[in-house]
């Protein structure tokens, strides 16, 4: 071993210390530390300031010596903006990741060593979703915010209709959309579900994924990311398979199931505006919902599941806090990893935003709204998956529902085809 290898071999175990003093609550901040570079972290995302706010105060008030300059993006520049900037040297210490980047941006993080954070605390501390931040052993990012999907109801549709209740399995939707549904000739002028198309329904790719989620499989495989959701288990069809059919027959004239149409505005216009019964959205949807309708006599509660199902799941969309490869201040950027996934501070983000905490110890206290329970529920049981190319994979599962929509191919060959398309996105190993 030369004498730059003895360097960085002590230069890192020094930091591997200092991080887990820091984790340990041993060593408070960097109180010795000169002012100027070495006590800032440049921290950027797309959580709204405001939400960050209180609990970026409370760090700084407790961390005086360490300034944390936070940049917000919006949501549409965002990962553009990042790798931009990354690839200029000039990204930031901490970036916000959303969890379909994880695979994409995957050579831009700093791994946290299992000695640093170990893998067991990792997974006592967060939600199950939180294991596809873990790669080779190694955690990429700390879970900071999830959104799991929901369904919303409209309470006075229901009512027309005579439902007295909420379906809970989806085989009692096909007889509920029937009730609910409104046609005017050709026309659908009250819907029953969206589901079945792509082009008006914004959470198609990800209400497809959470069938495929709830028959107990993966959709890629978290070590290699091949694709699995093409293979066949002991029932006649993948969970593709399965998933394709039941979505897609919400779209088809042909069959009773039919709710929803191109014609129909976009699935959460729809529901805000009173013309869609259920709307399968986010928790975050709700904030969207009443500012567009306040008067909106709706309720909400967790997505349906398989009747006899192995699991109970939903999908959700997680946020995590990464430390960016390139930073100089490494162990700042650990300090305030660590500090915003605490509980305390995950307690603050949790009261400024709708969207429910990532840590186990606060999703079991219950909240007090009834809403906020629906979301700490649904959380608790989301699931996710290794998405390679977000884009991509979204005109992958297009294709494969438009197929299994117009008969184009069979169930079969419409899968088969998504799989193999998914196999040329897979990153080289080289």
């Amino acid at each position: 071993m030369n004498n730059l290898q003895i360097i960085i071999v002590a230069a890192s175990i020094i930091l591997a210390v200092l991080a887990l003093l820091i984790f340990a609550g041993i060593l408070p901040g960097f109180k010795t530390a000169p002012p100027g570079k070495a006590g800032e972290v440049n921290f950027w995302g797309t959580i709204p300031q405001e939400v960050l706010n209180p609990a970026l105060a409370d760090f700084s008030q407790r961390h005086q010596s360490l300034k944390v300059n936070y940049r917000q993006f919006k949501e549409k520049t965002y990962i553009g903006e990042l790798v931009d900037a990354l690839a200029a040297g000039k990204g930031p210490d901490v970036f916000i990741l959303p969890q379909e980047q994880i695979v994409k941006q995957k050579d831009k993080i700093l791994a946290i060593d299992p000695q640093i954070y170990p893998l067991r605390t990792f997974r006592d501390n967060f939600l199950d979703l939180a294991e596809i931040y873990v790669s080779a052993g190694a955690i990429l990012g700390l879970p900071l915010q999830v959104d799991p999907l929901v369904l919303y109801w409209n309470r006075d549709l229901l009512a027309n209709a005579g439902l007295a209740r909420m379906p809970a399995f989806w085989d009692e939707f096909p007889d509920a959309v029937q009730k609910l549904k409104i046609v005017d000739g050709q026309k659908i002028k009250q819907a029953g579900l969206a589901m079945g198309e792509f082009g008006n329904i914004e959470n198609a790719k990800d209400i497809l994924a959470m069938l495929m989620l709830q028959t107990g499989n993966k959709i890629t495989d978290p070590e290699t990311l091949k694709p699995v959701f093409s293979e066949r288990g002991n029932g006649p069809l993948s969970p593709a398979e399965e998933a394709l059919l039941f979505f897609a027959g919400f779209a088809d004239p042909r069959k009773d199931t039919f709710s929803w149409s191109l014609a129909m505005p976009e699935a959460l216009e729809a529901f805000s505006s009173g013309s869609l019964a259920m709307h399968i959205g986010y928790a975050s949807d709700l904030e969207k919902i009443l500012a567009k309708n306040p008067h909106l006599n709706f309720n909400l509660r967790e997505v349906p599941q398989i009747r006899g199902g192995r699991v109970q799941a939903t999908f959700a969309r997680s946020w995590a806090l990464a430390v960016s490869r390139q930073s100089k201040n490494t162990a700042a950027a650990l300090t305030l990893i660590f500090d915003l996934t605490s509980y305390d501070q995950q307690k603050l983000l949790a009261q400024n935003s709708l969207k429910p905490p990532v840590l186990r110890s606060l999703l079991a206290e219950k909240p007090q709204e009834a809403a906020f329970e629906i979301f700490y529920e649904a959380a608790i049981r989301s699931r996710a998956w290794l998405d390679p190319d977000p884009a991509a994979t979204r005109i992958i599962w297009q294709d494969a529902a438009k197929a299994a929509l117009t008969g184009a191919k069979n169930l079969n060959q419409a899968a088969d085809e998504a799989a193999r398309k998914f196999s040329t996105l897979i990153p080289s190993s080289d």
